[in-house]
């Protein structure tokens, strides 16, 4: 038997309560002779306290267990998990240790709801991307993500292009609604609309009387803070996240960090008074535009500490802002979200409920991710455990997409649905 022959399954459970687990030796049956012993040590509530000794042998702290026989190279043990933690997991065979991995339990809330990778900022060759909507999509699906927004400058329309096309295809990658909203011309205002039902960016350039008489109302209607000097701009944001809610949409404050032109994007009293007053349903802590540097990202996170600290709750987002998925100086898959929601629908509301973080990426091995203590363990747990395996499957999907192959769409996606059924207790 070889150290990789092993596989432990599921990998995230319930806390709380007496589960089944098992083992599988991928290369057949073990007879009794071969048997297997488990130990599972939580990592966070332990179960057995220290002693106290100067010195505890960690082998020896928590017992191993000899796991059951089931035939055919399965074998299972159950166990009761205590808390939301992660659990190291070693088997032993012939007082050798030939597995080691990390198995996960979550709290009620979280039973039943997978974690998405998505990414909420990205543009298209129909504005001053590189790639078509189909091709950025099916790039996307290659490196796992379960869902991206497209939001080209100034359109709506290539997200409905992008939309229709992988609807047709698949319910496994899901293109949302959306546009980078500016004002009229090009426009030094930057804000996302994250899948609102109707364009405010036609709005804008379309109906001006209509745009300037509500940013009016608004600037008379304002009590605005001592410390916003340009409270027109100020109103003018507030109108651009009235109307997306208007739609459904999630208002996404966009790189306020972000250093163009010799000037950060936005003035920081104004950053920090259309937070503390919820104008915007989420931050991206995390901003593609930082290509060198990570300057506006750190201080967006440390702005977001701040806040937080204050008692202000803003859900955090990580987005590439990619305009190439093939620019060496592209953060694309860099920069992205992870989203733990039910299902694809309810993206948006775990987005506003803050169950989201943003991950800075180099790879599967080297990341940071920021959001809250929850829901960073969490992830940290799925980036090492999750993701290695469902990438190389995605990848599979989205080369079949890539050429509109229904029959190996379909394949891909029974194997997708194999691994999660295995992966998660549910």
């Amino acid at each position: 038997m070889e150290k990789n022959d092993l596989e432990i399954y599921p990998k995230v459970l319930s806390a709380d309560k007496s589960q089944k687990i098992y083992v599988r030796c991928n290369s057949g049956h073990i007879g009794e002779e071969e048997a297997l012993y488990i130990k599972i040590q939580p990592m966070e509530v332990y179960a057995v306290k220290h002693t106290a000794l100067y010195r505890v042998d960690e082998e020896e702290r928590y017992s191993y267990v000899r796991l059951q026989a089931l035939g055919n190279g399965l074998f299972m043990t159950e166990y009761t998990f205590s808390g939301e933690q992660r659990y190291d997991v070693k088997i032993k065979r012939n007082e050798e240790i030939v597995y080691r991995t990390h198995i996960y339990s979550v709290n009620s809330d979280l039973v039943g709801t997978e974690v998405f990778k998505g990414d909420t900022h990205l543009h298209t060759d129909r504005s001053d991307g590189e790639g078509t909507p189909f091709e950025v999509g099916c790039s996307y699906r290659a490196a796992g993500y379960d869902f991206i927004a497209i939001t080209d400058h100034h359109l709506y329309k290539p997200s409905l292009e992008g939309k229709e096309i992988f609807e047709k295809l698949t319910d496994k990658f899901t293109v949302f609604r959306g546009e980078e909203i500016h004002n009229r011309g090009m426009g030094y205002i930057h804000i996302i609309n994250f899948d609102g039902d109707f364009s405010v960016n036609e709005i804008i350039e379309k109906q001006d009387d209509y745009v300037q008489k509500e940013v009016k109302r608004i600037l008379q209607t304002t009590d605005f803070d001592e410390n916003v000097a340009d409270r027109y701009d100020c109103a003018y944001r507030i109108f651009i996240s009235e109307q997306i809610r208007k739609g459904n949409g999630v208002a996404i404050m966009a790189h306020p960090y972000w250093d163009c032109y010799g000037e950060y994007h936005m003035p920081t009293a104004t950053v920090e008074y259309l937070l503390k007053r919820g104008h915007y349903d989420a931050l991206e802590v995390l901003a593609g535009c930082d290509i060198k540097g990570q300057n506006g990202s750190n201080l967006q996170v440390a702005l977001w500490g701040d806040l937080r600290a204050q008692g202000v709750k803003i859900p955090v987002l990580g987005a590439s802002d990619s305009h190439s998925c093939v620019a060496k100086d592209s953060r694309f898959n860099k920069q992205y979200s992870l989203i733990f929601a039910k299902d694809v629908g309810h993206i948006k509301e775990s987005i506003k409920a803050e169950r989201s973080v943003a991950v800075l990426s180099d790879d599967l091995t080297n990341y940071f991710v920021f959001g809250q203590y929850r829901f960073v363990k969490y992830a940290r747990f799925m980036m090492d455990e999750y993701f290695p395996r469902y990438v190389k499957l995605a990848r599979k999907h989205a080369l079949a997409l890539s050429r509109q192959d229904k029959a190996k769409i379909k394949k891909a996606e029974k194997e997708i649905d194999a691994y999660k059924k295995e992966f998660f207790g549910w």
